[in-house]
């Protein structure tokens, strides 16, 4: 598979009574993105933490802007869209742009991930060097797919978001207790504020 250039993450909110049949329709409208559009890939699923927990998440992968602008354009126009967001029991709370920088990390695309982490980080340069020397450790947890990319929109442009898939939550614990005695790691934390981190629940393709 192609590695992506950009992601555009698109959160909603939903009232929980209406949760199953907004996750029916983010697949429509995953489908007819994928069939209409270019897309690398696209993953959805629910925020099971954070302020926003209970809200969906939809991840778009792109090789160019001009993919993504074509696969707006299919969005505004489709009738899942559409009903997914005109009955007012779902609203889009933000949508951004990120552009992946270039981590060294042989990722397991073979595997269907499960669960996605996303840690946003406030720094003053890029975290990339220091990534790079960490991914030895994310791989020997098993972890599927590791990217870092610099957010692009919104009020959070010029935060760094790394978002790290696995196929179980045991992965991720132990990627956390590998981290707790890692000088690359502890040294990071030194010289980066992390201002969010959440687990996404990704919906089974």
């Amino acid at each position: 598979m192609e590695i992506p250039k950009f992601c555009a993450i698109t959160i909603a909110e939903c009232d929980s009574n209406y949760l199953s049949r907004a996750l029916e329709l983010t697949r429509e409208l995953k489908n007819e993105i994928e069939e209409k559009g270019n897309p690398v890939s696209i993953r959805f699923g629910i925020l099971i933490t954070g302020h926003r927990a209970g809200a969906m998440a939809f991840f778009q992968n792109y090789s160019t802007l001009s993919d993504f602008e074509r696969s707006y354009e299919i969005l505004q126009a489709s009738p899942h869209y559409q009903t997914l967001f005109n009955c007012g029991a779902a609203k889009v709370a933000s949508r951004n742009l990120v552009k992946f920088s270039p981590v060294e990390y042989e990722e397991n695309l073979i595997v269907e991930a499960q669960y996605l982490v996303l840690t946003r980080v406030k720094t003053l340069g890029s975290m990339l060097p220091s990534i790079n020397r960490l991914a030895p450790v994310f791989s020997k947890t098993g972890a599927l797919t590791y990217r870092l990319g610099s957010i692009i929109t919104g009020n959070n442009a010029g935060s760094e978001l790394l978002g790290v898939s696995y196929k179980s939550m045991n992965q991720i614990e132990t990627a956390y207790d590998l981290l707790a005695d890692n000088l690359d790691y502890k040294d990071l934390l030194n010289n980066v504020t992390v201002k969010a981190r959440n687990i996404v629940k990704l919906v089974s393709d």
